[in-house]
């Protein structure tokens, strides 16, 4: 039995602490938490996994947004309301 535990005790380390550690250390900050949000969402196709390359693309050669400190923003409201809709 210890022979087993200890051929397998740093696997188990690496499985399962690991990720619940990496998790516990980014939920604590901002930047964290828009990390593990953007991984996911884009692990579900809803965004780019480039996003910020994306965002400042959309800003610079589209027009589409624009920059307000750190945040971007919709130039047209009606885009905006366009895109928040539900599709059927």
């Amino acid at each position: 039995m210890r022979r087993a535990l200890k051929r397998w005790g740093p696997l188990y380390v690496v499985m399962v602490v690991g990720p619940i550690g990496l998790h516990i250390a980014l939920a604590d900050s901002a930047w964290g938490q828009f990390t593990m949000v953007r991984l996911g969402l884009a692990a579900l196709g809803r965004v780019p996994w480039r996003l910020m390359d994306f965002l400042a693309d959309a800003h610079r050669q589209q027009g589409v947004l624009r920059q307000v400190g750190a945040v971007y923003q919709f130039r047209h409201p009606d885009l905006q309301r366009h895109l928040a809709e539900r599709q059927p």
